[in-house]
């Protein structure tokens, strides 16, 4: 769980500042002047509100690739995107890159978490090409550097380079991650919602509703397309949502909540 107490928090932080010194002994052979100190600017920064775009820059060492982390407020929107489109894969030195691959008719959305995630990135997005049964279908994605603190996702959605369902889905779910959720893997139906969970198995998917119920008390039933299971939210439980997940919604994707 990312769910911490200030007193775990705290241990967290220190060892972390621990691991950190102890990477100039573990990697000795790494310029240590990678990054130039800075004496001017004496300002307080709010933990996670600069991280700027740091594509095209030179490659990064291996210590400044461990001392790289994820804010809490990305944690969410990244949870959101790992349980319906996006990937990770892990490296042998135990590195982990996120891809993020979206249609073009989801070009806000795309753009709207490539922004937040483009710090973390090397390159621009591209544009991907699948041949479906004969028919071409373009896209668009982009793929993130490798680091260890995405480790710590592919962890918990991984078992045997296979993604799972986490096990603490209920305490990993929040209001904005259920609008990632939507707007990657959502479909109106009627006028509720189904999420095409197709890629999970149907203990999975049975697992999924059964957060879906305790936690946010939403009425939701297991329908099967093509043999595959898929979830629907009834409409009545959308209307519920709506003001909790309504802030996380690129205007484009609010058709998803008839709107």
């Amino acid at each position: 769980s990312f769910c911490f107490s200030n007193k775990k928090m705290t241990s967290r932080i220190i060892e972390k500042n621990k691991n950190t010194l102890n990477l100039l002994e573990r990697f000795h052979r790494s310029n240590i002047n990678y990054l130039p100190s800075n004496k001017n600017c004496k300002e307080l920064v709010v933990y996670g509100s600069n991280l700027s775009s740091t594509i095209n820059y030179p490659p990064y060492t291996s210590i400044i690739r461990y001392m790289v982390n994820i804010p809490f407020d990305l944690q969410s929107l990244i949870l959101g995107i790992l349980i319906s489109d996006a990937g990770l894969q892990i490296n042998k030195a135990g590195n982990t890159r996120l891809s993020f691959k979206q249609s073009l008719n989801k070009l806000e959305y795309f753009f709207y978490v490539f922004n937040k995630l483009s710090h973390y990135c090397s390159a621009y997005p591209y544009i991907t090409k699948t041949n479906l049964k004969g028919n071409i279908f373009y896209g668009i994605g982009f793929t993130t550097r490798s680091y260890p603190c995405f480790t710590e996702f592919y962890n918990i959605f991984y078992d045997k380079k296979i993604k799972t369902v986490p096990l603490n889905l209920y305490n990993l779910l929040t209001y904005e991650t259920i609008a990632h959720w939507i707007m990657g893997d959502g479909t109106k139906t009627s006028k509720g919602l189904t999420l095409q969970t197709q890629s999970f198995t149907i203990r999975e998917v049975v697992f999924i509703v059964s957060v879906l119920i305790h936690k946010f008390n939403l009425k939701c039933s297991i329908h099967m397309q093509r043999n595959q299971p898929t979830i629907y939210i009834s409409t009545k439980s959308m209307k519920k949502i709506h003001p909790y997940i309504l802030p996380y919604f690129c205007h484009s994707m609010r058709y998803k909540l008839f709107l």
